[in-house]
């Protein structure tokens, strides 16, 4: 589904001039409504975001309208262990960072991956604030604020020394755009039609609560896909797990809500 269709009228757009009663070029026909329900529907994109990065720890959901993949490389400086990164090489905001990997000497070509730890591990201070001698090889790395602390503290220099692997934000609309279609799964792109008008409506037309409710019935049923598809791609993360029982020697179905 793309953003703003005027022809065939199955944009995002267009969609939402249907389900708020704003009728045909009542958004696409007016430069400030336009600009404001493109604020809308980023606004939308925004809500489902907890929900497509929710897959695992390791990364899962990229935007497929980016052209580079979510990896990044910087260099690494002898005796400097804290690394700010907070965007990537298109200037989006990186959200998390879940696997890095080093050059572990200034002439090697073999990135080697390093062990991520917490704020409640017993290292995250020395890794934060490392003693002048605590120098070497980094082996571990810990994140905070979106900079990288690496311990021990680097005692060389490489050339894009190390490689960092990420989620990122979305890909916004633009309210020019017209062919961009949601860099998510097709069977999704309605909710951000959903979303966006349920809001507007929320907002202008709140008496029209045949429609709200409407559209907050649809909102949950397309989460709940979103949900589904999740554990369906990682089963360890259903609300159905198992428990092993050392008596029966079987695995006992346990409800993960309790």
């Amino acid at each position: 589904m793309v953003f703003n269709d005027t022809s065939t009228k199955l944009g995002i757009i267009q969609r939402c001039e249907q389900w708020t009663g704003l009728g045909d070029t009542g958004i696409s026909g007016d430069a400030t409504l336009l600009k404001q329900f493109t604020g809308i529907v980023n606004d939308g994109f925004d809500e489902i975001m907890p929900l497509l990065l929710s897959y695992t720890d390791k990364g899962r959901w990229d935007d497929l309208n980016n052209t580079d993949y979510p990896i990044a490389t910087f260099n690494l400086v002898s005796g400097q262990n804290d690394y700010s990164v907070k965007v990537d090489g298109s200037s989006l905001d990186i959200l998390r960072i879940f696997d890095v990997q080093i050059l572990d000497s200034p002439t090697s070509t073999d990135y080697v991956t390093i062990t991520k730890i917490g704020l409640d591990d017993p290292k995250a201070i020395p890794a934060m604030a490392p003693a002048s001698t605590d120098t070497g090889t980094p082996e571990w790395w810990l994140e905070r604020d979106n900079v990288i602390f690496l311990n021990p503290n680097p005692n060389y220099s490489a050339t894009n020394g190390v490689k960092i692997f990420f989620e990122r934000i979305e890909s916004y609309f633009a309210s020019t755009d017209t062919t961009k279609a949601p860099g998510i799964p097709r069977i999704f792109h309605p909710l951000l039609v959903f979303i966006a008008s349920r809001d507007w409506l929320v907002m202008n037309k709140p008496s029209n609560t045949v429609n709200i409710a409407t559209l907050n019935q649809k909102i949950t049923l397309l989460k709940q896909g979103i949900t589904d598809l999740s554990s369906a791609r990682n089963p360890t993360h259903s609300r159905i797990r198992t428990n092993y029982e050392p008596e029966t020697g079987q695995m006992a179905p346990r409800d993960s809500n309790k």
